[in-house]
């Protein structure tokens, strides 16, 4: 989901500047507030304890102390097979689904839980005349192997488990339904659920999903819409995470067979390929297709002209298309639709191959006549700095929802500016390697899924906009409220986090400390660590500990000093020049380290003939807990006019004004 409708946070101060000394003398910098820390141990260099769950897993080799998945891993399965239709008047989405469930894990299984994310937009969250008051998701029918089950209340719940007799139905509570067996499913063996179902798309202002009438058109962005079986993984067992609106998502992965019925001239783009194109598409609608997938150009598919009343389809029977959708190794599926789409098209080459490029959008949405090209770069530039893009095409969709990802395709807004178009095109199109491929639980790690995405796309930003520095707004968003009282840890669940420390936690810190641990490994090494954790976790459930194991053997460095002060508390971090000597051969500059945690120290001396010499403290220098200052003497001819700390900065100082030195003054 993107975050950049978030009020952006003040740009910082200028730097201060200070008073000036004789030549040859120390030039002693004033110490900021805080500065006894400088003689303070080091409380937060501490081994990263993983949770009880997850020692167990690498007892049972199921995970590694390595990071990588274990020997015995396994990981439950699921196939979806659905058949859905929606009405654009009623906005009523009415579907039948068959699920094939398959018990990969060592356990029998009693129970399970179902995902009714619609449950959302009842009375119980929205109140009863909130517009965002659909009703929520009304089943009709639920069968386990063939057999109906029905309803059960709270009370008849509670009496089967204390009485450990056979339960004869769901008990449907906010977002989850939990679901007792009438029979076990055992280890490795499979289950088929068969669940009816009915609801209302709510509107536009619904969070991830909903229908908007804007510039002409009713669209659709239809997401978290079907009944969906919650993960069973080998560290917390059953996942029964309530859908709150504020975290995200945990999955399964598998398989989708999709088909949504609508009328005839209803574009429709989702999750996966579209398998019978030669039936519904017209001829010239599918020769466009053709020319877009041969060629180096956006084409446009389906130009406004021809939207006439079928647009891209046949007549269809009766008045309804029938779009049918393949899907292979995805943990979700969300579509978009409307009968006043454009729809674009052009390729993208990605390690050898071609992944299609659709952007759908109704003319007059400001600069999305380039939505397919910025699609195209996003692809191909994370997939040549991660892994490959795994799947056959990309869909981005025009609408309501100003950020959201779901597999191969995502929902975006209408920002105003060009770049803010491509920001959030490309953070949504990032989300296609985490979570998409690399399935973590995002509501309970967030900076796993929108840190990671944060990263990827400051780093497109950067390769497609180079005069704009991408880094800057997530670094400043993050020092706005570093150490303050209302920072809250990167591993707290991101439910229990609200208004601006969620933005921080879940996007821009993480995403700033990326860059940081990009410094401190190297570009090669951070590059080969993070493709490392890409490829092995690739479709599975990775947990923090297998991201910190695996960046640590990559790299072959303990990073614990790192990774525990950022992750599990609310430090910050400064470094200030302490003075600087000019000697004959050079000068002596001495670093305080006033923060709670270190880094590797970058420095920049640039003499008055233009000479450029760097330096760098190594992070073992800082590592003793008694260390708070450390000196160097750095070789230069001539007179220096200027000494700065991080001048490419990489950390997340909260005090740069006392990171550049200068003859006259800080």
């Amino acid at each position: 989901m993107s975050i950049h409708s978030i009020k952006r946070a003040a740009l910082l101060a200028a730097l201060l500047l200070g008073a000036c000394a004789p030549a040859g003398e120390p030039i002693v910098a004033p110490l900021p507030q805080g500065a006894a820390l400088d003689t303070a141990g080091r409380p937060y260099l501490r081994t990263i304890q993983p949770e009880e769950g997850y020692v167990t897993a690498v007892r049972n080799n199921t995970r590694s102390a390595t990071g990588a998945p274990g020997a015995r891993y396994w990981q439950n399965r699921v196939r979806y097979s659905i058949n859905a239709s929606l009405d654009p008047e009623s906005r009523r989405v009415t579907g039948t689904e068959r699920i094939v469930y398959h018990n990969r894990s060592p356990d029998e299984l009693r129970q399970v839980v179902f995902n009714l994310y619609q449950n959302l937009f009842t009375e119980e969250f929205t109140g009863r005349n909130s517009p965002l008051n659909t009703g929520g998701l009304t089943l009709t029918k639920f069968n386990f192997n063939g057999a109906p089950l029905g309803p059960l209340t709270q009370q008849q719940y509670e009496a089967n488990q204390r009485e450990n007799r056979p339960s004869t139905g769901y008990l449907t509570t906010g977002t989850i339904s939990r679901v007792r067996l009438p029979s076990p499913i055992a280890a490795g063996d499979s289950a088929v659920f068969e669940i009816d179902w009915n609801y209302r798309v709510p509107p536009m202002n619904a969070p991830r999903t909903g229908f908007e009438d804007a510039l002409g058109g009713r669209v659709f962005q239809v997401a978290q819409w079907y009944p969906q079986i919650a993960v069973y993984d080998d560290v917390v067992g059953l996942d029964i995470t309530p859908y709150r609106e504020n975290g995200e998502f945990y999955l399964e992965y598998g398989d989708f067979d999709v088909a949504l019925t609508l009328p005839a001239g209803w574009t429709v783009g989702g999750t996966g390929e579209l398998v019978n194109a030669s039936e519904i598409l017209r001829p010239e609608v599918r020769q466009r297709l053709a020319q877009a997938a041969a060629g180096n150009e956006t084409v446009t598919v389906l130009p406004s002209a021809e939207w006439g009343t079928t647009g891209a389809t046949t007549n269809g029977e009766n008045g309804s298309v029938t779009w049918r959708f393949a899907a292979r190794d995805v943990r979700d599926f969300a579509w978009a639709t409307s009968n006043r789409y454009q729809w674009d098209a052009r390729r993208a080459q990605v390690a050898g191959r071609t992944v299609m490029v659709n952007s759908l959008f109704r003319p007059g949405a400001p600069n999305w006549n380039e939505a397919a090209m910025f699609g195209e770069h996003s692809t191909e530039f994370i997939s040549e700095a991660l892994v490959p893009y795994a799947y056959p095409q990309i869909t981005v969709s025009e609408g309501p929802i100003y950020g959201m990802e779901y597999p191969m395709i995502v929902f975006i807004g209408r920002p105003t500016a060009r770049l803010e178009l491509y920001q959030v095109i490309s953070h949504e199109v990032g989300h296609e390697w985490f979570p998409m491929m690399v399935g973590q639980d995002e509501a309970a790690y967030a900076w796993m899924d929108e840190g990671f995405t944060t990263y990827n796309e400051s780093r497109a930003v950067e390769d497609l906009f180079p005069d704009f520095d991408p880094w800057e707004q997530p670094r400043t968003a993050y020092l706005n409220i570093a150490g303050d009282k209302g920072e809250v840890p990167l591993m707290r669940h991101i439910d229990l986090v609200f208004g601006e420390p969620f933005g921080v936690s879940a996007y821009f810190k993480p995403g700033t400390l990326m860059r940081s641990l990009q410094r401190v490994l190297g570009d090669s090494v951070m590059s080969q660590a993070m493709r490392t954790y890409a490829n092995e976790w690739m479709f599975k459930h990775p947990y923090p500990w297998d991201f910190f194991n695996t960046m640590e053997r990559v790299s072959g460095r303990d990073l614990d000093w790192f990774f525990y002060p950022f992750w599990y508390r609310t430090v910050t971090f400064d470094q200030t020049i302490g003075s600087v000597t000019q000697t004959p051969n050079g000068i002596q500059v001495t670093v305080r380290d006033l923060g709670q945690v270190p880094a590797p120290t970058d420095i920049l001396v640039t003499t008055a003939s233009g000479q450029r010499v760097t330096e760098t403290i190594p992070i073992e220098r800082w590592l003793n807990p008694s260390t708070r200052s450390v000196t160097v003497t750095i070789p230069v001819d001539g007179p220096v006019a200027r000494v700065e700390l991080d001048p490419e900065v990489y950390f997340p100082d909260v005090n740069r004004r006392n990171n550049v030195w200068t003859p006259g003054g800080r």
